[in-house]
């Protein structure tokens, strides 16, 4: 029976990836801001607890319907209302703070006006078959393309997605821009990108042909300026590449393509960034992140010169300079501790 869910704090948290306090929290969060209401046939929690358990698992109505003794029609609807109550509370947990990081965490401190690190994920899906082309990436599988933001606790601020997986990163970074939910980048501040992006103003990206990623590091100590940059540069921006680690070993659902209509699993993408922000306010997630931390280190690296660059984001002087100037500014720094310590 589905209640035993709640019985046991291990159980809820393995089985709806939230602690029962947090369960009970966001239950109250879904009645007080996202309009949800019990009826006379179904309780809150159980249909939270149904929502929950669907996004975590990603079962079929067959098994859900052994779990909670309810119809397959009842599932659906239930599912399809906690979905919307969800998608309502979003503006409360995914909101852009326009504030520089580097005062926050110590990763951060060499990045005088950085909002956060910016990246794309893509996430398998089921289209019908006339759509299939336009969703196929890069890898020839079926995906949107999901544009994400994160801060150093590793809280998304901005997420867009729905893009077909075949859509290059210069258009869905364009969109995100323009649209009137935009992505916000004032003067003189900036996200954090890969290699995959053009080093440009508001988006600052590490230098070519320089060792870069973390697992490059093991065992080595910077030699210049562009090294260093890129070293510090790398570990601070891994914060996006762990934030979309947690969302996808959290929720089964956004591992593998559902059997839901396009909108639909758009939706839930959605809702599984709302809820991973939630969860991150109320919860500590030291096991997962290890986890997810573990399975970045031993990651196979992407070649970075088949990802497609953001050419429209202009690359000028005067922003390469920055990143010259910035990068030079932490080797002096960095050798005269060196030099302290010798």
């Amino acid at each position: 029976m589905w209640i035993k869910l709640l019985d046991d704090e291990k159980v809820c948290l393995h089985q709806l990836r939230v602690t029962r306090q947090a369960f009970k929290k966001l239950c109250d969060v879904l009645v007080e801001k996202g309009g949800l209401v019990a009826t006379r046939y179904v309780t809150i929690k159980e249909i939270v607890a149904l929502f929950l358990h669907i996004l975590a698992h990603d079962l079929k109505n067959s098994t859900i319907r052994s779990i909670f003794a309810r119809s397959s029609e009842t599932i659906s609807r239930q599912f399809h209302i906690v979905l919307r109550a969800v998608m309502k509370i979003g503006k409360f947990y995914i909101k852009q703070n326009i504030v520089s990081l580097h005062e926050v965490d110590d990763k951060w401190k060499w990045f005088k006006g950085v909002l956060g690190a910016l990246d794309g994920t893509l996430i398998e899906i089921t289209v019908p078959a006339s759509e299939r082309g336009k969703y196929r990436d890069r890898k020839g599988n079926l995906s949107t393309n999901v544009l994400g933001a994160c801060d150093a606790n590793l809280k998304f601020t901005y997420v867009l997605p729905g893009w077909e997986g075949s859509a290059t990163d210069s258009r869905v970074l364009r969109d995100a821009l323009t649209k009137s939910n935009s992505l916000k980048v004032p003067q003189n501040m900036y996200y954090l990108v890969d290699l995959g992006y053009t080093n440009g103003q508001g988006f600052l990206a590490p230098y070519r042909g320089t060792r870069y990623h973390l697992n490059l590091w093991r065992g080595n100590t910077p030699t210049n300026y562009k090294e260093l940059f890129n070293l510090r540069h790398s570990a601070a921006r891994n914060t996006i590449e762990r934030g979309f680690g947690l969302i996808k070993k959290r929720w089964a659902i956004v591992r593998h393509a559902c059997f839901y209509d396009v909108k639909t699993q758009i939706r839930i993408i959605n809702a599984c960034f709302i809820l991973h922000n939630f969860i991150r306010d109320e919860m500590v997630e030291e096991d997962l992140l290890r986890e997810v931390d573990e399975e970045l280190e031993e990651a196979v690296l992407e070649n970075e010169i088949e990802r497609d660059n953001i050419t429209f984001v202009g690359v000028t002087d005067e922003w390469s300079q920055f990143r010259d100037n910035l990068a030079m500014e932490m080797f002096e720094e960095y050798q005269a501790r060196r030099a302290l310590r010798n």
